[in-house]
């Protein structure tokens, strides 16, 4: 036996795996030289590297060898090959061209024609038939006289024969049955009788009847006269004065709320106690209820949680769910995916809590990119929210050829928490990345650009930006106020 190798790769020229290989055998003998049954089609994978091996029977073992062949396929791809007594032989080494002739296979034609049917013996005597437009075997094919039981005559008649209404007892096309089912007429006579009747259905009453012994469909009723029944309610008198029902919050309802008890629009009704109501005032624009046991009504109006995040987080889902310590938004409205060009530059200002130490940097990633060298770097750098650079970490090239939080430790340790709330800046650079996703805000559009990063002062700092790598790295300080060009495209960023 001999082995066949290859290497399975791509129009770029690299390896590719799980290519499905397949050597089938085209030989002139069904049978090897010593005996048993030739394998006809084996099989292989390519492996991860690309590369495939399969043990054929060599060529020379086949009792008729001349025009043998093997056909390789990988994929799509087709090789015509001979395979040697021994060793192990790359496919290129043993390329042929496919046979063409008949003396190419081994076969004369004296074996080669006992093997196959001649064209200038179809349709003839003693050869095969051919077929017709229809797909059958043509009438003048078929032998004279072989029909079996074949109709010989058709009621006593032989030739092309038409049957008339006699041939099979049937009656004459337009006969009439005048006296033959009904000859004294008595069914005539009843019907005449029936529908020139009066009233021919007396078991029926007429219109007239009806309307002498039933009332009609339209009638009215004084109030006395319904005994029973129930009635619509819009035919009951509803009302605060006597002889009228009772309705909404009439105080002749034991228990019912006036609708006086609230005062302005948002007031709330809440429970006191049991069977006891009472009103919550609207709080402030913004405001969010919250359960404060230690109030009357149980409930109170608080702020919101202020900033970008943080341990708190908002009361549906915190950032402290994710791991994070604060963040430059909430992840679930970051449905909105775009690419990031290489060696650029995004910039994301953020709050981080009193209290929080950073030791870590993390950004959202949507689809990971592929990397090619570059000497700007893939990084993330943490800035104050004048811009000057605070830390940053370590160049990663992997680090933007994944989804999901990527990121790392800051190169010159944990940064110590201080006492009260403060903003900072966290900029990403992609240095020779093709084809990364990042997350950003859904719905976002440059044109809202102008008051989603800036206040009522124009002048002040921007809550996101863009630019090309100008210095090839991270700025070691930008202007807050101007640097690159604001953007709704904010990315999601975060601190641990």
């Amino acid at each position: 036996m001999t082995t066949i190798t290859n290497t399975v790769k791509d129009a770029s020229g690299a390896p590719v795996s799980g290519v499905q290989v397949t050597a089938h055998l085209v030989a002139a003998s069904g049978f090897l030289a010593g005996g048993g049954e030739i394998v006809k089609e084996v099989a292989t994978a390519s492996a991860a590297d690309g590369t495939w091996s399969l043990t054929l029977t060599p060529t020379e073992s086949l009792a008729y060898p001349d025009g043998a062949h093997y056909v390789v396929s990988e994929g799509e791809r087709r090789h015509t090959i001979t395979v040697p007594a021994t060793g192990e032989h790359n496919v290129a080494d043993v390329l042929i061209s496919t046979p063409g002739v008949r003396a190419d296979v081994g076969l004369t034609v004296t074996s080669g024609d006992a093997r196959y049917e001649r064209t200038s013996q179809r349709g003839q005597p003693n050869g095969y038939p051919s077929l017709g437009a229809d797909g059958l075997v043509p009438t003048s094919q078929l032998p004279a006289g072989q029909g079996g039981d074949a109709v010989s005559s058709v009621n006593g008649r032989t030739g092309v024969v038409t049957l008339t209404a006699a041939d099979v007892g049937a009656a004459t096309a337009g006969h009439t049955h005048t006296g033959v089912y009904d000859p004294a007429g008595t069914a005539s006579s009843l019907m005449t009788s029936h529908t020139g009747a009066a009233d021919p259905h007396p078991q029926y009453v007429t219109a007239s009847e009806g309307a002498a012994s039933y009332a009609p469909t339209a009638h009215s009723h004084a109030g006395g006269d319904i005994t029973s029944g129930i009635l619509a309610v819009a035919r009951l008198p509803v009302g605060t004065a006597s002889e009228t029902v009772a309705a909404g919050d009439d105080a002749r309802i034991v228990g019912a709320v006036p609708k006086s008890t609230v005062t302005a629009k948002g007031d709330l009704l809440y429970g006191a106690g049991a069977a006891t109501v009472g009103r919550l005032p609207v709080g402030t624009d913004g405001q969010l209820l919250s359960a404060a046991s230690g109030q009357a009504s149980g409930l109170q109006w608080v702020d919101p949680p202020s900033g970008g995040g943080g341990s708190g987080g908002g009361p549906v889902y915190p950032l402290s769910a994710y791991g994070l310590l604060a963040a430059s938004g909430d992840p679930e409205t970051f449905m909105l995916g775009s690419g990031a060009s290489a060696n650029t530059i995004l910039g994301s200002r953020m709050e981080i809590p009193a209290g929080v130490t950073i030791t870590r940097l993390w950004a959202a990633v949507r689809a990971g990119g592929t990397y090619a060298a570059s000497a700007v770097p893939n990084r993330l750098g943490l800035y104050t929210d004048e811009g000057v650079l605070v830390d940053a970490t370590a160049d990663d090239s992997t680090l933007w050829t994944a989804a999901g939080w990527r990121g790392g430790a800051l190169v010159g340790g944990p940064i110590a928490a201080q006492s009260t709330p403060r903003m900072a800046y966290v900029l990403l650079i992609f240095g020779g990345m093709t084809n990364v996703v990042m997350p950003y805000p859904a719905s976002a559009n440059d044109a809202q650009s102008s008051w989603f990063c800036r206040g009522p002062s124009a002048s002040g700092p921007r809550r996101a930006f863009y630019t090309g790598a100008g210095g090839g790295d991270l700025p070691s300080s930008f202007n807050p106020a101007s640097y690159g060009t604001e953007t709704t495209y904010l990315s999601l960023v975060g601190v641990t």
